[in-house]
């Protein structure tokens, strides 16, 4: 299937010392609770390379609506995201794009 209207909402992060290793189960979960909400096309979680604590999560939504919600409910402490939103140290960067 083909979106020609769709978000991309693109997050870049630190994770919290020690936390490194966790991600891979810990971005299960985070996948569980995305799917809860209405919209999520796609969702990628990139690992540093070749080491360190600045990950990223790459998610495809379709409205920039959908996308919001899912952003507030994490802001707002929503528990389906409480183990993810623990290892994150720093939020660098977190904004929402159109194609063109």
């Amino acid at each position: 299937m083909t979106h020609n209207s769709h978000v991309l909402e693109l997050a870049i992060f630190t994770v919290k010392e020690g936390y490194e290793q966790q991600m891979p189960e810990l971005r299960v979960v985070l996948r569980e609770a995305l799917m809860h909400f209405e919209g999520l096309i796609e969702y990628t979680g990139y690992c540093p390379a070749p080491q360190g604590r600045v990950f990223v999560d790459l998610a495809k939504w379709d409205s920039l609506e959908n996308a919001h919600a899912v952003a507030q409910a994490f802001e707002r402490g929503d528990a389906r995201f409480a183990p993810y939103a623990h290892a994150i140290e720093a939020i660098t960067f977190m904004g929402h794009f159109h194609p063109e």
